[in-house]
């Protein structure tokens, strides 16, 4: 019986071994690994590596137990909403400068609610502060805005949080640049 170990690309780390599942499983019900397993098929190895990007590791984590757990039929059983998935998605988009595949891909998984999505919320507002605050380096805010250019209303909506930012932080700085703390706190002896 073959295996595939699934591994998730993580920028600027080692990548990360998420699970090891068997291949007629995860074959069964992932199209998406079976496409990518596909030109290995003649591969008589008893082991397969594969190595997803631009993902959440909690929600492939969860995804991929799901599957490994599953003996019998297709369905996985998974119940359409999933706040703490989405809660880990939100949680990787606010506390991480994403790259340009990552937001692409919340970005599309997010096409049919956008309006209602606080994941999609938050990732423009992410993206849009981390180009406010320069969290990228000129490279990455270019491959971010080129990226954001195919989908011409994610674009937009971008550029719109970022005027928004851009003109709360001009406020911010001007209110805190005249303002000098009354007593110097503990720290600054």
């Amino acid at each position: 019986m073959s295996v595939v170990k699934i591994n998730l690309a993580v920028p600027g780390k080692a990548d990360q071994l998420l699970d090891a599942v068997p291949e007629e499983r995860i074959r069964a019900h992932s199209a998406s690994i079976n496409r990518a397993l596909a030109p290995r098929d003649d591969d008589p190895s008893t082991e397969k590596t594969i190595c997803l990007f631009g993902a959440a590791p909690a929600a492939l984590i969860y995804v991929i137990h799901r599957i490994a757990g599953k003996k019998e039929t297709r369905d996985l059983h998974i119940k359409p909403p999933q706040p703490h998935i989405e809660g880990h998605v939100i949680g990787y988009i606010s506390h991480h400068a994403i790259t340009p595949e990552q937001m692409w891909v919340v970005a599309v998984a997010s096409l049919r609610r956008r309006q209602s999505s606080k994941i999609f919320r938050t990732l423009i507002h992410q993206v849009a502060w981390n180009l406010v605050h320069q969290r990228y380096s000129e490279d990455e805010a270019k491959a971010m805005q080129d990226k954001a250019k195919e989908w011409p209303d994610l674009n937009f909506t971008i550029d719109k949080k970022v005027v928004e930012l851009r003109e709360k932080k001009a406020l911010h700085d001007a209110r805190t640049l005249g303002h000098e703390p009354a007593t110097p706190s503990p720290g600054d002896e």
